[in-house]
C-alpha cells in the first residue's frame, strides 16, 4: 500500500484547509454584497415610495382647484352655461387623469403632455387668455414612447403662469420643449415673465411653491435611468444670466425609465 510521506501529507492538508478558506471567505463576501445591494434596493424604493407620497399631497395647488370652481360659479352666475360645461368637463377630466397618474410610477410621455395640455387650456381661460403656449417635442422622442415619473412638469408650469407671467401687462409666452440625450429627457420651460429672481423678491413666502420644487428635486434625485443615471432641475433667470429677454428658464433633466 503507497503511503504519502507525513510531511507531505500535512502539506497538501493545509493546502486544501487554505483553498477552502479562501472559498469559504469569497462566498462570504460575495453573500454580503449581495445583502447589502438588495438592503439599498429596499431603501431606494422606500426613499421613492416617501417622495411619491409627498409628491401626492402636494400636487395641484389647492388655489388652483379652488379658483378653478369660482370660475365655473362665475361663468354661471353670467349665464354662460355652454362655457360653464365645457370647462367643468375639462377640469373633471384633468382630475381623473391626475388621479390616475398618482397612483403609477411612470407614464408614458405622451399622456403627460396630454395631461399638460389640458392643464394649460384651463388655466389660458382662467386668466383670459392672458398668455399663448406651445410643445415643441424632437421628432427621435416620437420614434418610442418613453416612460418617466409623472407630475414633475406641472408644478414648472404653474410657478410660470402664477408668479412669472401674471404680473405682466403684456401677453405672456410659455414654451415647453422635450429634448433626448441618451437615457435622459431634457425638458425646458421658458416663460417671458418677470424673472425667477424678481418674483422670488416679490413674493418671499412662497411655501406651495417652495415644496414643490424641493420634492421634485429629491424625486429627481432618487430616480435612476437605466443607466444609472439621476435627474436634475436648474432654474435661470434669462435677465441676469445673458439672455436679452427677462423671464425664467427651467431645464429638467428627467430619467428614462424605460421604452413601451
Amino acid at each position: 500500500m503507497w503511503l504519502l510521506p507525513v510531511t507531505q501529507f500535512w502539506v497538501i492538508w493545509n493546502g486544501v484547509l487554505i483553498v477552502t478558506a479562501i472559498i469559504a471567505i469569497a462566498a462570504a463576501l460575495v453573500m454580503r454584497k449581495e445583502f447589502d445591494r438588495k438592503k439599498e434596493k429596499v431603501a431606494y424604493n422606500n426613499r421613492l415610495l416617501e417622495l411619491e407620497a409627498k409628491a401626492l399631497t402636494s400636487q395641484m395647488n389647492p388655489h388652483f382647484i379652488y379658483n378653478s370652481l369660482s370660475t365655473v360659479q362665475h361663468l354661471i352666475v353670467l349665464n354662460e352655461q355652454q362655457k360653464a360645461f365645457d370647462y367643468i368637463s375639462d377640469f373633471s377630466l384633468l382630475m381623473r387623469q391626475m388621479l390616475n397618474n398618482s397612483r403609477k410610477s411612470y407614464v408614458a410621455l405622451e399622456d403627460e403632455i396630454d395631461f399638460l395640455t389640458r392643464y394649460l387650456e384651463l388655466e389660458r381661460f382662467r386668466f383670459s387668455n392672458s398668455f399663448e403656449y406651445e410643445f415643441q417635442v424632437e421628432d427621435a422622442i416620437k420614434v418610442h414612447s418613453h416612460c418617466i415619473a409623472p407630475m414633475l412638469i406641472q408644478p414648472i408650469l404653474e410657478n410660470a403662469i402664477k408668479h412669472g407671467m401674471g404680473p405682466k401687462k403684456e401677453k405672456g409666452m410659455l414654451k415647453i420643449a422635450f429634448s433626448f440625450h441618451k437615457d435622459i429627457l431634457e425638458c425646458t420651460v421658458d416663460d417671458n415673465g418677470a424673472g425667477w429672481k424678481k418674483t422670488r423678491s416679490a413674493t418671499s413666502a412662497l411655501k406651495h411653491e417652495s415644496t414643490a420644487l424641493n420634492i421634485i428635486r429629491e424625486r429627481l434625485n432618487v430616480i435612476k435611468s437605466y443607466d444609472d443615471n439621476p435627474g436634475k432641475l436648474e432654474i435661470i433667470d434669462k435677465a441676469s444670466s445673458g439672455y436679452n429677454e427677462s423671464g425664467t428658464l427651467v431645464r429638467i433633466f428627467i430619467p428614462i425609465i424605460n421604452s413601451l
